[in-house]
């Protein structure tokens, strides 16, 4: 070819290999007969540093590449998604050939007949996806990302879904919200799914759970114990709050706040609220400027050593049966005068109240 000659020919790309590592691959030029030659590839963008966009086109397609004047270089300039062989035009298809850009997005004339998204995509179907498709019928604004076992990151501007999603695949997904029209997810809100463990792991610092000027903080646990380890049936359904080395708080700063620990199910047996140390020399303390109310069918204290009882007014028991007091030494009474069934006692007034959750016995019932 004469260097004063420019010329722009289709040709199919051969061989990629390239020591060069710069993009060059052989391409039989078809105005040149059967001969592979050296083509350069061409990028709609590149740069002096990293920065460029590179997208070999695959063996076997078929590209238009140009020499231009002045050199006997080829360059490439494009693929075409030219009808292969066997897919004649203006015929029809059969149902198991696909012309070769609807195999890149089959999708992408369903809308309204004309293409309406842009695709990037490896030969594997991984890649980037823009759509902006619409008709009466539906609306379906995306860009998408996607790898090539489907796991996806999805912006989505349509009005029902409205949300960007981050999909492993696999069963676990994180979808932000704007403002979703089907309601599954509320409006600005982060909904985190999976079907396996979730780790939140601080290293260093602190981790914070603030509800500001908004509703409820809620930790539910309605796992049945159906899918627990083997063998360890009792750990799960439980709610555990631990801490390794201090304390563990549970305060209200509300003016009349109120805390409650209470088993609700009230078809329930042998319920327990057990508190207890371990520990040598362990207090369990309960303090009030109040009252202290006790109200169960039996009521048993044991002590190891001493009982002490003291009041600063009046003590009262009452006794619907039995009275009985045994000791093992003296029994001592002391008082400016003691009375024995001298029709003089008093009969105790408990006033025991009864508080209630919001909640009541149904407990929360959001799910």
């Amino acid at each position: 070819m004469d260097i004063n000659d420019q010329s722009i020919s289709l040709a199919e790309v051969g061989d990629r290999a390239d020591g060069t590592l710069n993009g060059t691959f052989k391409a039989k030029i078809k105005s040149l007969g059967s001969d592979y030659v050296d083509v350069n590839y061409v990028s709609p963008y590149a740069s002096n540093s990293n920065g460029g966009f590179v997208a070999i086109p695959e063996e076997g397609v078929e590209i238009l590449v140009c020499s231009p004047l002045g050199t006997n270089a080829w360059y490439y300039m494009g693929a075409t998604f030219t009808p292969e062989p066997e897919q004649v035009i203006g015929s029809k298809l059969p149902d198991a050939e696909i012309y070769p850009l609807a195999r890149v997005d089959p999708e992408n004339y369903k809308a309204r007949g004309v293409p309406m998204r842009t695709s990037f995509k490896s030969v594997n179907g991984a890649g980037l996806t823009m759509s902006e498709e619409y008709n009466p019928g539906f609306f379906n604004r995306k860009t998408e990302l996607k790898s090539t076992v489907n796991k996806t990151i999805s912006l989505i501007d349509s009005p029902g879904i409205d949300s960007i999603i981050l999909d492993s695949g696999n069963g676990a997904k994180i979808t932000l919200t704007d403002d979703p029209k089907n309601q599954s997810v509320p409006s600005r809100a982060l909904q985190i799914e999976t079907v396996g463990p979730q780790k939140y792991l601080n290293i260093e610092s602190q981790t914070d759970i603030l509800v500001k000027d908004g509703r409820e903080l809620q930790l539910i646990n309605q796992s049945t114990g159906a899918k627990a380890p083997e063998g360890e049936p009792d750990k799960a359904g439980n709610v555990n709050i631990q801490s390794d080395k201090k304390d563990v708080n549970i305060f209200t700063k509300a003016e009349e706040g109120r805390i409650f620990i209470e088993c609700i199910n009230e078809g329930g047996s042998n319920q327990v609220i057990e508190i207890q140390t371990n520990g040598e020399g362990g207090h369990i303390r309960i303090k009030t400027n109040g009252k202290v109310d006790i109200d169960a069918e039996n009521i048993g204290i044991n002590a190891a050593e001493n009982i002490d009882i003291k009041a600063g007014g009046n003590i009262r028991m009452d006794s619907g049966g039995f009275t009985s007091i045994l000791a093992k030494g003296n029994i001592n009474a002391d008082g400016i005068q003691v009375q024995l069934n001298g029709g003089l006692s008093t009969p105790s007034v408990p006033n025991i109240t009864n508080s209630e959750s919001y909640y009541g016995n149904d407990g929360v019932t959001t799910y």
